[in-house]
C-alpha cells in the first residue's frame, strides 16, 4: 500500500541522515591529542555553584584539587543551602588555600538561580580562564591540564567537555543516554559558522576565555534562561566566536577525563529533564513539536508497527538500525547496554517528560532546586 511505503521511506531516510550526521560528529567530538603544552600555564578559576550539595560536593572538590594543573583557584558559591554545604566547603578550604567559599546573595527578579550563582562566581574570579563545573562532576587527575592545553591549542572561546554520564537506577538507565543521543544524532557539530541555533554546551564542564565570556555579557546575558549553557553557546556562535564540544568520556583510557552522575532517582530525572527540554528551544513552539514528531516517527514508530498489520520486513530492518545506533552510542560513551535494548521505553518516557516540560512552561512553574521559574 502507498501509505506504509511512504512511512517506511521517511523512517529510513531519517535513519540514514542521522547515521551520517552521527558518524560526522564522532570525528569532531573526539578529544584530540595535545601536540604541545602551554607554558607558563594561564591562571585558571574553577567556579562551582552549589545549592544543597552536601552529598555530592566532596568528590568534586577532591578531584579538582588532586589535578596536576599547577596554577588555579577554586571558588565555590553556597547558594542558600539548607544542608551542610557551607560547612563542607569551609572544611575543605582549611586544608587547601586554593579553595574559597562565596556566600550567595539573594536571587534578583528575572534571574534563574544557577545563572545568578555563576554570575557572582565570575565577578569574584581572578583567572584568565573560567571553568564552570557542576557540583556533581568529577575529574581525572589530568583533566584540567588536558582541557586547558586543547582549548589554547584549538583557540576555542568555549570548550565544553561532555562527561561520562553514570546511570544506576532504572530511570537513569532509560533516560540519561538521551543526553548523548540528542547532542550527537540531531546536531551537526561539524558545521562551523555563526548559526546560533546549532550552538550547544554542557554546563557540567564549560571552559571559557575570560575575554570571550565578558564579550557576550557572561551569565548576565542569559540571566532568565533555564538552559543557560546552551544559551551561552548560541550567543558565542552568533558573535562568530569558537565553541568546541568534545568527548570527556575518553573511551580509550582506563578512566574518563570527566564523569558525572546527574541524578540518583526518578523524581530527579523527571524534574531535571522537565527543566531543560522545552526551554532549550527558546520558546519556538513549532520547532519543539517538529522535533517531538521526528522522534516519534524515526525512533518509536518502527516498534509500534510490530503490533499492527504493517509489520513488513522493513520494520525489522529499521529496528535493527536503531538498535545498532543505540548500541554504538552505548559502547562509545560507556553507557549501560540495557538502556539501548530498552530504547522504546526510554523514548516514551522522554516524550512524556517533554510534554510535562511544555505544560510547566505554560504554567510558568518550571521546577529546579526547590524553586519555580517562568521561563523567558
Amino acid at each position: 500500500m502507498f501509505f506504509p511505503s511512504l512511512l517506511h521511506l521517511l523512517i529510513l531516510l531519517g535513519l540514514l541522515l542521522i547515521t551520517i550526521n552521527y558518524l560526522g560528529n564522532l570525528q569532531t567530538f573526539r578529544f584530540p591529542q595535545v601536540s604541545r603544552v602551554i607554558n607558563p600555564p594561564p591562571f585558571l578559576s574553577v567556579l562551582i555553584p552549589a545549592r544543597n550539595e552536601e552529598l555530592r560536593l566532596t568528590p568534586c572538590l577532591d578531584s579538582v584539587t588532586g589535578n596536576d594543573y599547577p596554577n588555579f583557584e577554586v571558588l565555590v558559591l553556597d547558594d542558600h543551602s539548607h544542608d551542610d554545604t557551607a560547612g563542607l566547603i569551609d572544611r575543605h578550604a582549611k586544608g587547601d588555600s586554593r579553595i574559597r567559599r562565596l556566600k550567595g546573595q539573594d536571587l534578583p527578579g528575572g534571574w534563574t538561580g544557577k545563572a545568578w550563582a555563576c554570575h557572582q562566581l565570575s565577578q569574584a574570579a581572578k583567572g584568565d580562564l573560567f571553568l564552570f563545573l557542576d557540583a556533581d562532576t568529577r575529574l581525572s587527575g589530568t583533566a584540567l591540564s588536558s582541557a586547558v592545553n586543547v582549548a589554547l591549542e584549538q583557540r576555542s572561546d568555549l570548550l565544553s567537555l561532555w562527561p561520562q554520564q553514570e546511570a544506576k537506577t532504572w530511570s537513569e538507565i532509560l533516560v540519561i543516554p538521551f543526553v548523548h543521543l540528542f547532542i550527537l544524532f540531531y546536531l551537526p557539530h561539524w558545521v562551523r559558522g555563526r548559526q546560533a541555533q546549532l550552538g550547544a554546551a554542557n554546563g557540567q564542564f564549560m571552559l571559557f576565555r575570560k575575554a570571550s565570556y565578558e564579550k557576550i555579557g557572561g551569565h548576565e546575558s542569559v540571566r532568565g534562561h533555564m538552559v543557560e549553557d546552551i544559551a551561552l553557546a548560541r550567543r558565542l556562535r552568533r558573535e562568530g566566536l569558537k565553541v568546541l564540544n568534545l568527548d570527556g568520556s575518553d573511551p580509550g583510557a582506563p578512566e574518563a577525563l570527566v564523569r558525572c552522575r546527574m541524578y540518583t532517582r526518578f523524581a530527579e530525572v523527571w524534574e531535571g529533564f522537565t527543566k531543560n527540554l522545552y526551554p532549550s528551544f527558546d520558546g519556538n513552539l513549532l520547532a519543539f513539536f517538529v522535533f517531538q514528531l521526528l522522534q516519534i516517527l524515526i525512533f518509536l514508530t518502527p516498534f509500534l508497527l510490530i503490533f499492527t498489520n504493517h509489520a513488513e520486513s522493513l520494520v525489522y530492518s529499521e529496528i535493527a538500525i536503531i538498535l545498532f545506533l543505540r548500541l554504538s552510542l552505548a559502547n562509545r560513551f560507556r553507557q549501560n547496554y540495557l538502556g539501548a535494548f530498552l530504547h522504546p521505553l526510554g523514548q516514551i518516557l522522554v516524550l512524556a517528560i517533554a510534554g510535562n516540560s511544555l505544560l510547566q512552561t505554560f504554567r510558568r512553574r518550571l521546577p529546579w532546586r526547590g524553586r519555580h521559574y517562568a521561563h523567558t
